[in-house]
């Protein structure tokens, strides 16, 4: 979704109240946030802000829509909540129908694919495809299997969006964009797990030799292990802190995929995090996710320290949920880079330099864009 300024200034200023009913809603067994409480009372939810704060987290889909349920004076939101859960079941019912077509289309041409997040991942963790929106599709092919798959959904009538950003998309974000005229479904075609400013994902192609199935219909739709589900939502809580993009769905989330892992899958997360050199961004995933939720699932992960993160969970919590709350305090591109790939100096040395190169890209495309604009105008 789009953070527009002005939804953004709606919720500047204190959302502490609000957060903690967006935690306790996520998390049923944390009944409160972790880390210490506030000093004095706290005040009661505002409704307007509190369907705010979830609307930019993404976690409408989490709070009740009885208004018995909802927190004190937050009645009235039943039913804005409601049409918000309704909106969302119509959207994820056409995505999923789109997935299971694209995918059925790979799986005939004998491509290797994998359904990232979306409302078969949400089926998988919480056996509800109805907790987030879904208004796109993402999925995971291998690099050289990236021309084909496109080739594929083109003769599934979407064409390639964005095409004057493409230098940057495909090379530096790993995906590419395609949407269909007749329905409107957009497919985000990913073929890297990774972006410029993280350590990429080494040996990301095992994602698809791990994958399992989710039924749909008659379908068996590939998705992500447990294991690679969690080390995905650690990915995009990184993703998110260099964005200054609020988060709180992927820290819950996180939490839960945690809660399903048996001791071989743990073992299986942590042998695929050291191979991917993802160790440290694992790690990163989990103190967020921690300083978020006192869930049991992540009282018991181990997460190794990180230098360079800013300490105290009250920090890391605004950190994911209100990042325009902490700008200052919010770690830089550089300091990111250096905490994730501690130890590597030849990684930290390659992945800021293309995350440069990346920057340049991206400004040299914005240029040309202008001048496009103002020679159109004339």
């Amino acid at each position: 979704m789009a953070f527009t300024e002005q939804l953004i200034a709606s919720v500047r200023g204190d959302s502490g109240a609000e957060i903690a009913v967006l935690t306790a809603a996520a998390c049923p067994a944390s009944p409160q946030a972790a880390g210490p409480e506030p000093t004095g009372p706290r005040r009661p939810p505002d409704p307007d802000r509190l369907f705010d704060i979830a609307r930019l987290n993404k976690m409408l889909g989490q709070l009740p829509v009885s208004p018995a349920a909802l927190p004190p004076g937050c009645a009235a939101l039943a039913p804005r909540l409601l049409q918000a859960r309704l909106r969302t079941a119509a959207m994820n019912r056409a995505a999923m129908a789109v997935t299971a077509e694209v995918s059925r289309a790979f799986a005939g041409a004998g491509l290797r694919h994998a359904v990232l997040k979306g409302p078969f991942q949400q089926m998988a963790v919480h056996g509800d495809p109805f907790r987030r929106p879904s208004g796109d599709i993402d999925l995971f092919v291998t690099p050289r299997d990236r021309r084909r798959a496109a080739a594929l959904l083109q003769g599934l009538d979407f064409a390639p969006m964005e095409q004057e950003q493409a230098l940057w998309w495909v090379p530096f974000l790993g995906e590419q964009h395609f949407r269909r005229e007749r329905d409107g479904a957009v497919v985000d075609l990913h073929h890297r797990l990774q972006q410029a400013g993280l350590p990429d994902w080494r040996g990301a192609a095992g994602v698809l030799d791990r994958a399992v199935t989710q039924a749909h219909g008659g379908d068996a739709i590939p998705v992500l292990s447990p294991a690679d589900g969690c080390l995905l939502m650690a990915v995009t809580l990184a993703k998110a802190l260099l964005a200054r993009e609020p988060c709180g769905w992927a820290a819950a989330e996180l939490a839960h995929w945690l809660a399903r892992l048996d001791p071989a899958d743990r073992r299986m997360l942590d042998g695929i995090a050291a191979a991917s050199g993802q160790e440290r961004t694992l790690a990163l995933g989990i103190t967020l996710a921690r300083a978020c939720h006192d869930h049991p699932a992540l009282a018991g992960a181990g997460a190794a320290p990180l230098r360079g993160l800013p300490a105290g969970p009250a920090l890391l919590r605004d950190l994911v949920f209100q990042p325009w709350q902490r700008r200052a305090e919010a770690p830089r591109r550089r300091q990111m880079l250096r905490m994730l790939t501690e130890g590597r100096p030849h990684v930290l040395a390659a992945e800021a330099a293309r995350a440069a190169l990346s920057l340049r890209v991206q400004a040299a495309l914005a240029r040309r864009e202008q001048r496009g604009a103002r020679t159109s105008a004339r």
